[in-house]
């Protein structure tokens, strides 16, 4: 791969080649090893963090795979660069990029799309007024900042090219990815987050979460996403903190 490695509308018009009509993000709740691995490889797995790990030992392809986290990728190292390796493409965060190491950096330069965060946490009288202007200029891009400096922002794109919105969870931007590349159905796998928001795999230093503090940006995010009502967008898990109201349940046997 190049070395400029950019998101562009023509590099995402060559990713789209590569894409099933339907689209598995894979998460790390545990409701992800319920998902039938006849039903893993008859769609294109958008993949996250050690998630992988379970899809590699089994033969089954990778689509994306996608790291916001920069504690994962610093405590993960080799684990990331193997499940990158077996990814077809790679997704990371500028903060991942930022806890690498010169020769690290080298490497992702390489391998990796590099996403930009489409804005700051946090609401304010500027922002407000940039954001506002952002959203008018892309309508792929849409947010709701608010005047206060104590009100989180939230936000998503369609079009990644332009940035992502991470909203504390990878699962999020794994979303504006799969929205991005216009997948006829969209289906999370493990998106659970309930009560200790556990993994289903293991890591070799095992991460924090802070999913429960940030559970009311989630849903907040994922509820601004919906109301725009962008594709057909559902979640298998029967264990999920997410309402029905917010992102429907379908069984994955009927798909």
């Amino acid at each position: 791969m190049s070395k400029t490695m950019k998101i562009t509308n023509k590099i995402l018009q060559s990713i789209k080649n590569d894409i099933s009509d339907e689209c598995i993000i894979y998460l790390s709740g545990p409701s992800s090893l319920k998902t039938p691995e006849k039903i893993l490889r008859t769609n294109s797995i958008i993949a996250v963090n050690g998630s992988v790990g379970f899809l590699q030992n089994n033969n089954i392809p990778v689509f994306a795979y996608i790291v916001c986290d920069g504690s994962y990728f610093e405590n993960n190292k080799s684990l990331f660069f193997k499940y990158s390796s077996y990814s077809k493409y790679t997704f990371i965060s500028p903060n991942v990029f930022n806890r690498a190491s010169p020769s690290e950096k080298e490497k992702l330069l390489n391998s990796c799309f590099i996403m930009k965060d489409l804005c700051k946490s946090r609401g304010g009288p500027g922002r407000k007024v940039r954001y506002a202007i952002k959203s008018l200029i892309y309508k792929e891009v849409f947010i709701k900042c608010s005047y206060s400096r104590k009100v989180k922002t939230i936000g998503f794109s369609t079009d990644i090219s332009y940035g992502q919105f991470g909203s504390a969870t990878v699962a999020f931007t794994a979303l504006q990815l799969a929205i991005t590349l216009k997948f006829k159905n969209i289906y999370f796998s493990g998106l659970d987050m309930k009560g200790k928001c556990q993994r289903f795999y293991k890591e070799e230093i095992p991460q924090p979460t802070s999913l429960p503090q940030d559970f009311d940006l989630i849903l907040e995010s994922f509820s601004f996403l919906m109301q725009k009502s962008y594709g057909n967008i559902y979640n298998f898990s029967e264990e999920t903190a997410i309402p029905y109201e917010v992102i429907p349940f379908i069984n994955v046997n009927t798909i």
